[in-house]
């Protein structure tokens, strides 16, 4: 697809590398909505171990420090965007590490929410649940939102399911909330444990169905965009969420 490149927005504030599992890594750092209101909440990118290559998923850019730390852990070769409304950082390490990027079929790089607008990247692959991706024995699950919107199911720990803005565990705001964007979250119902994402209900209009399919796919963990890991029964923490939200 033909795009129109942007300058690579510049790194935020964001913490260090922690591994939650073996082998599975996640950094938070901020996110400013684009708006003029300065409303910033926090965001998470997880990292995939495979030997000496490393996946990126929900791409957070770091600053010079954290991508040394990256670089010793290993050899970045594929990025995977699973969220509609993520990405923007994508370009930045395909540019850097020549990085493959695999995106949701029908997912498009444009700017803020506007999906009609011109787009300023065009990923190298795009995938679909049938798609053979670049970590071993992972599934890609898609919710036919608007725009589409993947989960990805990595099977090691009794199945680890990393998710974009469908599945959240923002339990209480963190340091990379402005008093704005806590203010507004906690109003809009953000601020929830093993929460479904309210945002992305509203906007997306997720088939219910497919909400409460996630369930059938006996995953013990969540890592997920917004919020803290959820290291063991996943499932039924996210149980009520799901049922309320397909309903």
């Amino acid at each position: 697809m033909p795009h129109t490149p942007r300058p690579h927005p510049p790194a935020q504030k964001h913490g260090g590398l922690t591994e939650v599992l073996p082998n599975l890594f996640v950094v938070s750092g901020g996110m400013k909505l684009p708006t003029t209101i300065p409303v910033r909440f926090s965001r998470n990118m997880q990292v995939v171990r495979e030997g000496e290559r490393l996946v990126l998923v929900n791409t957070v850019r770091l600053d010079d420090a954290g991508l040394a730390a990256l670089d010793k852990l290993g050899k970045v070769t594929d990025v995977i965007r699973i969220a509609g409304f993520h990405g923007m950082d994508d370009p930045f390490y395909a540019e850097r590490y020549g990085a493959k990027v695999w995106a949701v079929k029908g997912q498009r790089y444009t700017a803020g929410f506007d999906a009609k607008s011109p787009p300023y990247f065009t990923p190298h692959h795009e995938i679909e649940p049938t798609t053979e991706l670049p970590i071993a024995g992972a599934k890609l699950v898609v919710i036919d939102s608007q725009p589409p919107e993947g989960l990805l199911l990595v099977p090691d720990h009794g199945g680890v399911m990393i998710c974009g803005d469908c599945l959240q565990n923002w339990a209480t705001h963190d340091e990379y909330f402005s008093w704005l964007g806590r203010t507004a979250m906690k109003r809009m119902g953000f601020l929830r444990p093993h929460n479904v994402g309210p945002g992305w209900l509203r906007q997306g209009k997720p088939p219910k169905d497919q909400l409460r399919g996630l369930l059938a796919h006996g995953f013990a963990n969540v890592l997920p965009a917004h919020g803290t890991p959820v290291i063991g029964e996943a499932v039924e923490r996210y149980r009520p969420a799901l049922e309320r939200a397909s309903t």
